[in-house]
């Protein structure tokens, strides 16, 4: 029986000759960072979903969705309300790739745009929502800014799935593979580690009213974890390989942190960060 391919798959088919094949963004490591969102979306379905409901997502008449990325994230947005889903994104080739993700999604409208200068007149949107937004914004505080700005008096804004790797927890330890997964490969690739801890300060001086707390108060088991090892296996050889650990020193840590997992004896914890803001 033939594999059913997901709708990323199907999604990069579809769009890659339009993309950007620069260096940086090969069709090879396109289609796996479309894979890549397409299961992050469906793990952290569960801990997105009740902020979605907290925050009056089913209620909301307009909605905003800030650095929409693919779509996955969109596409749970569209489905948990019978507002209208406004999705914007400062990459055009992940607007086009979201555009074919959302074929079909009757309450939705896409358009490339900056976080950090949102083309929307003031008290616009009912509700504001940013997934994974602040750990990759240039300027996170003028983000804040313009998420407040457009959201309505009274309205909401949520920032979901922020990680501090500062707080990451992994026992047994390896004190060379750690360094790399424990936000030096976020900043070598232009983003912030440190971006959990500080919503609650970038939304406070937006002028919001602000509850911060933890997306993930539940550490996975072993087996959840080997699972999810198995999938991302790839994922982290090429961080490992791009953080410059030649093939056998990557086939040793590997050895060690399976047979850690199936033993039972691994822990791993990485804090990720929810704010959810209120509009005086």
């Amino acid at each position: 029986m033939a594999a059913v391919e997901s709708p990323f798959i199907r999604t990069y088919k579809r769009v890659v000759d339009e993309f950007d094949t620069s260096p940086k963004r090969t069709p090879k490591n396109l289609r796996q960072f479309l894979e890549r969102l397409d299961r992050q979306a469906l793990r952290t379905a569960p801990v997105r979903h009740p902020l979605y409901f907290r925050a009056g997502l089913p209620d909301a008449k307009r909605i905003l969705d800030v650095g929409c990325g693919s779509g996955s994230v969109t596409r749970d947005l569209c489905l948990l309300t019978n507002g209208h889903v406004t999705a914007v994104d400062l990459d055009n080739a992940m607007v086009k790739a979201a555009r074919s993700t959302l074929r079909g999604v009757p309450n939705v409208t896409l358009r490339r745009a900056d976080a950090h200068k949102l083309p929307f007149e003031d008290e616009t949107f009912d509700l504001v929502v940013a997934n994974l937004l602040f750990m990759w914004a240039e300027r996170p505080q003028e983000a804040a800014d313009e998420l407040a700005r457009v959201a309505r008096r009274g309205g909401r804004v949520l920032a979901s799935m922020e990680p501090d790797y500062g707080g990451k927890v992994h026992y047994p330890e390896n004190p060379i593979v750690d360094q790399v997964f424990q936000g030096r490969m976020i900043e070598r690739k232009g983003g912030d580690p440190h971006a959990g801890r500080k919503l609650r300060t970038y939304f406070v001086r937006a002028g919001l009213e602000t509850e911060v707390g933890l997306s993930n108060p539940r550490i996975p088991s072993c087996d959840e974890d080997l699972a999810s090892y198995e999938v991302e296996k790839g994922f982290y050889h090429r961080a490992l390989a791009d953080a410059g650990l030649g093939p056998a020193e990557v086939q040793a840590w590997e050895r060690e942190y399976v047979a850690s997992l199936r033993e039972g004896t691994q822990l791993n914890y990485l804090p990720l960060f929810y704010a959810l803001g209120t509009k005086k």
